[in-house]
């Protein structure tokens, strides 16, 4: 919820302001003369004032749509240190510079932070504009809270603009509520506001999330009679519609068209439309897209990247896919982790260590660092393949963290070879280095243990493990364990552990399992009676 105070101040007559007053900031100014620079007059402070603050407002923006906030966060902070170091009495920012900080808080969903610096801003005596309007229109609509953006537009003197109007209208459209949005649109056209691409795409966007292609193609009809013309974003959002359905036919024509258009497929459509190929096991004709890609000068992503590799793993191309990797080089897509991650974990599951080592070595040849899940596609590879000693020494590799999914996958294999002290030594290293036990490392250790007919130990491990929750299936497996092994004091044990607070499901699992090892039966019945009676004294 906003506070009283940014929603009092922005109901207060403003300057008007169109939302696109932060072109300003691309707008040069005069250089300094040395006079200016030893000994400046008010007026000259001001221009030194305005220099600093469009220089670091450029920053942040290009800090916010790489999306590193908290980057943004600490060049505002060293923004208003130099402010203060100017001599300008520690005045605060300008609203330019607090809309972008603002803004990218909004985007990157951290409303409170976002709801904090607008406070800050209005206390400072910085009066919002236009745009602080709208950012704080789309927080309100972004959490569904319409009801306050209705209220802010209406009390405010300020005039909605366009971006208002299609903020609104998006964040309807993104909870479903396509009939207000065209509400919305209506009254719009009453205020005698133009509409803009950015005011029709998220309509678009709703119909095709609903399955109303035909209804979004007849906007898009609409929106060029009207002189509004879609963008790449609109018809990217009809492609990815046209891909989930299987229109590729369609699609081709689309692309074709835009050839007498006013728009230019971009990377991203053909990101879609490899991605959607892909999905419906069209791998050559995604291919071929590459290929069309690269004829019209366009630069493959890493994503890009990652669908044909996604794609080709899934139909076992892995030749194609390390060639493709081969390639990344010459064609600028820069391959990273992710992409050799992405082909060595389909090689782990076909059993190729070996060709899993190779791309190993062409990544460190290549100035490529491996991450952790590369070490633990390799250590899992080798413990299938019977490697287990050397699976266990990599933990000890410079420059790898091992964490609890290293640890789950060694101590599977330790138990599955019937290491049980080995796998004790693994516990114990886990301990030493704060690697905390999670469900799968309690599953691992209680099966394991009782297959080997640890059973007082199992239960000893699921009694701990309440420490994290409890889990289901941790305790299926348990009880699965003991039932067959005719284990029934254990069971006994666990239900007079008084960490131990049963509910229905845990009554209901129990019996079934009871029953699934034959309790039912009349020699054995007693127990069953027993485990009851010690349910219902818990309950």
């Amino acid at each position: 919820m906003v506070s009283s105070a940014s929603t009092a101040s922005l109901l207060l007559p403003l300057p008007s302001c169109s939302s696109s007053e932060e072109s300003d900031d691309g707008k040069p100014l005069p250089p300094l003369t040395a006079q200016e620079a030893s000994s400046p007059p008010p007026s000259q402070l001001k221009r030194r004032r305005g220099r600093l603050e469009r220089d670091y407002n450029v920053a942040m923006k290009a800090l916010a749509l790489s999306g590193d906030v908290d980057e943004v966060l600490a060049v505002f902070a060293e923004l208003r240190r130099s402010l203060a170091d100017a001599g300008d009495g520690g005045a605060a920012p300008n609203v330019l510079c607090y809309n972008t900080l603002v803004n990218a808080l909004a985007e990157a969903g951290r409303t409170e932070e976002a709801l904090r610096a607008l406070d800050e801003m209005l206390a400072s005596g910085v009066a919002p504009n236009a745009s602080s309007h709208n950012i704080l229109i789309k927080m309100h609509a972004r959490r569904s809270e319409f009801d306050l953006a209705w209220e802010l537009i209406h009390k405010s003197e300020m005039e909605p603009d366009a971006a208002t109007y299609s903020t609104l209208i998006a964040g309807l459209c993104r909870v479903g509520k396509v009939a207000e949005a065209w509400g919305v649109l209506d009254w719009m056209l009453e205020k005698n506001c133009l509409p803009m691409v950015h005011t029709y795409t998220p309509i678009v966007q709703a119909y095709c999330r609903e399955g109303r292609i035909e209804e979004a193609k007849l906007l898009m009809v609409e929106m060029e009679r009207l002189g509004c013309l879609p963008n790449v974003v609109t018809y990217n959002v009809l492609i990815r519609a046209l891909c989930d359905s299987g229109r590729f036919d369609e699609v081709e024509q689309i692309l074709v068209d835009s050839r007498t258009k006013d728009w230019n497929p971009s990377t991203v459509t053909y990101n879609i439309y490899m991605n959607g190929l892909c999905k419906k096991g069209k791998t050559k004709e995604a291919l071929e897209q590459l290929d069309v890609m690269l004829g019209e000068g366009m630069d493959p992503t890493a994503y890009t990247l990652s669908i044909l590799l996604n794609c080709l793993c899934h139909d076992s191309r892995l030749l194609d896919a390390i060639y493709l990797l081969e390639r990344s080089t010459e064609l600028k897509w820069h391959a990273g982790v992710v992409a050799y991650n992405t082909v060595m974990s389909r090689l782990c599951e076909m059993g190729k260590w070996m060709s899993i080592l190779k791309l190993l070595t062409d990544m460190i040849k290549k100035g490529i660092e491996p991450n952790t899940r590369t070490f633990n596609i390799l250590i899992h590879s080798l413990c299938v393949v019977g490697k287990f000693s050397l699976a266990k020494s990599l933990i000890q590799s410079e420059g790898f963290a091992a964490d609890v999914v290293t640890y789950n996958t060694l101590l599977h294999w330790s138990y599955h070879c019937g290491k049980l002290t080995g796998a004790n030594r693994l516990i114990s290293a886990m301990e030493e280095k704060n690697i905390a036990l999670d469900e799968v490392t309690y599953t691992i250790i209680i099966d394991g243990l009782c297959r080997e007919g640890k059973f007082d130990a199992a239960t000893g491990y699921f009694l701990k493990s309440l420490k994290i929750g409890l889990s289901m299936d941790v305790l299926t497996v348990l009880l699965n364990r003991l039932a067959c092994a005719d284990r029934i004091w254990e069971i006994h044990r666990i239900f007079d552990e008084k960490d131990f607070i049963p509910d229905h499901l845990v009554f209901n699992l129990t019996i079934r399992t009871l029953c699934r090892a034959s309790y039912c039966h009349y020699r054995d019945f007693y127990k069953l009676n027993l485990i009851l009676d010690k349910m219902l004294e818990r309950k």
